[in-house]
């Protein structure tokens, strides 16, 4: 082959390996820049996934705050009002009459002595029957010594009720009463009553508390207690947390 065609083959040749090197170098830097958009964009992706998962959470855990908030500040309101309620219900009993306040010895005996005088006989029999119950958390056993008592309205009478600390620690109680049915309650009166009154019993510590009280006379003149010849006393103790 002349030398002159030689070397143009060979200057072709050259060429063509540069130009096919050189397509090589662009393909893989398109491809190579085409890898870093496309990390960058999935890493731009990830950021704001992240920002907005973020903002997101952020109002859910400042709701779940006030929530729990909300629901500790509720039970501690309850667990307040537990203990306010006995006090509270003694001073509307006292103020109102309601469930048989307890009265004053000499307001009895001179009811009872101004009965006796107008010589009113009393032909009514009242059944005065007796209940008893503990609070949930009172490990104490209470009970009425008697099932029930008959009375007549101008007579007075004698209870009793026994309680029991069956725990293995020092409980003190307090105890509400009810008086039913309750339109008859403003003619049951206590003379002596442990009610409202604290009980502190020890471990297996057993104590009989007595209930007196009498039927007011004018129960048997009233018209609206005409067909009631029951009425059921019924005490329910709670426990009074040590301080």
């Amino acid at each position: 082959m002349p030398s002159s065609c030689l070397f143009i083959y060979s200057s072709t040749r050259a060429s063509s390996n540069y130009y096919s090197n050189a397509d090589r170098c662009g393909l893989e830097g398109f491809r190579t820049a085409a890898q870093i958009s496309s990390n960058s964009s999935c890493s731009v992706k990830r950021y704001f996934a992240t920002t907005a998962a973020g903002r997101s959470s952020a109002p859910t855990e400042q709701k779940s705050r006030k929530t729990l908030m909300y629901l500790t500040g509720l039970v501690a309101v309850m667990v307040g009002c537990t203990y306010a309620a006995v006090p509270l219900y003694r001073t509307f009993c006292q103020a109102t009459g309601y469930g048989g306040t307890v009265q004053r010895r000499e307001t009895v005996e001179e009811k009872i002595s101004r009965h006796a005088k107008d010589g009113t006989v009393a032909t009514r029999e009242i059944v005065v029957q007796f209940n008893a119950d503990v609070a949930d958390g009172m490990p104490w056993k209470f009970i009425p010594t008697q099932r029930e008592v008959r009375v007549k309205p101008g007579e007075s009478a004698l209870a009793f009720y026994t309680a029991e600390n069956r725990s293995s620690a020092p409980i003190t109680g307090v105890s509400t009463y009810n008086v039913t049915p309750m339109k008859a309650a403003v003619y049951f009166n206590k003379i002596q009553c442990f009610c409202f009154e604290e009980q502190r019993l020890l471990p297996g510590e057993q104590v009989d508390m007595p209930v007196f009280f009498y039927i007011d006379p004018e129960f048997e003149t009233d018209p609206k207690m005409d067909g009631i010849n029951n009425i059921i006393l019924s005490y329910t103790f709670f426990r009074i947390p040590d301080q």
